[in-house]
């Protein structure tokens, strides 16, 4: 399969022209008081795709490159959110129930309460 443009590597004037922007991510965390070690990895990503948008479109020269960044990088902290918002949270049969004396979660499951799919397909387990 072939790699678009924007999968390639930077080329040399792309890497420095990153390197003396880099600012803006940082910028950008802080106006957005973002933590960056939880996102900066999210952004980067975004920033230096616009980095190689900002040499293959120069139609987008007509604006500032540090508007198209955070453009770009509102939309990669937006798509984490969503996907963070739609994540399932695995619990521990061994977590503790609150308000009880030390009882943990499979203390109180009985076969009555096991209202959930297995993906074993045990007869049942809600399927």
């Amino acid at each position: 399969m072939k790699k678009s443009k924007y999968e390639a590597p930077l080329t040399d004037e792309e890497r420095a022209f990153a390197a003396e922007n880099h600012y803006i991510v940082e910028k950008y965390l802080n106006i957005r008081r973002l933590p960056r070690d939880e996102w900066y990895d999210v952004v980067i990503f975004r920033y230096l795709l616009s980095v190689k948008r900002w040499f293959a479109l120069p139609e987008l020269h007509k604006h500032n490159f540090e508007i198209i960044a955070f453009y770009a990088m509102r939309s990669a902290i937006g798509h984490e959110r969503e996907k963070r918002r739609r994540r399932i949270d695995t619990i521990s049969l061994d977590a503790p129930v609150a308000g009880t004396n030390g009882a943990i979660l499979a203390d109180i499951i009985t076969y009555e309460n096991m209202g959930y799919s297995y993906l074993g397909g045990v007869p049942g387990c809600g399927r």
